[in-house]
């Protein structure tokens, strides 16, 4: 709900700014996780509510870019976000995608990939995603270079078996 209602309340005051021609500015909104927020299947909220959730959001990406509004997402699951908010993209950076469905929804919605790319989704190495969309012409593997140590996130991949060994000591 915070997401939804921080959203719509910066939309709408952008929205208000740049009718009145009194911001040169843009705002780009990042949501993380957008499998969570922008799902056309809920079943924690009333229908009522979700279709308000999907409208707003839908409003901003479809007529947010005349007002200098930007919708950017991240999702390890794009098959459960709605169909109009991904027909909307322009750009991608598609990671390693395992699951059928989620193959198959990037698919249906990114026309900038070639055969050979869809083929490759499932066997990306870690830290390389392919470019497709109107920023480039055809669509580039790109590697991208590792954190420094300082910087680097605490967000490795747990090896249950360390967990085991070290329970039996």
């Amino acid at each position: 709900m915070i997401p939804l209602l921080l959203s719509y309340k910066l939309y709408s005051e952008h929205k208000e700014l740049k009718g009145k021609k009194k911001k040169n500015k843009s705002l780009n909104i990042i949501v993380d996780e957008a499998h969570n927020i922008l799902s056309f299947i809920s079943e924690r909220e009333s229908e009522t509510w979700k279709d308000y959730r999907l409208e707003t959001f839908e409003e901003i990406i479809k007529e947010g870019r005349k007002f200098g509004v930007f919708l950017t997402i991240a999702s390890q699951r794009p098959s459960d976000i709605s169909a109009t908010i991904i027909s909307q993209l322009h750009n991608f950076f598609l990671h390693r995608l395992i699951n059928n469905n989620d193959i198959k929804a990037v698919e249906r919605t990114v026309s900038y990939l070639d055969k050979l790319s869809f083929e490759s989704l499932p066997i990306l190495p870690t830290g390389t995603c392919i470019l497709a969309g109107l920023s480039a012409q055809v669509p580039v593997m790109v590697d991208i270079g590792e954190i420094s140590e300082e910087n680097e996130p605490d967000n490795k991949t747990i090896k249950l078996t360390d967990f085991w060994y070290d329970s039996l000591l």
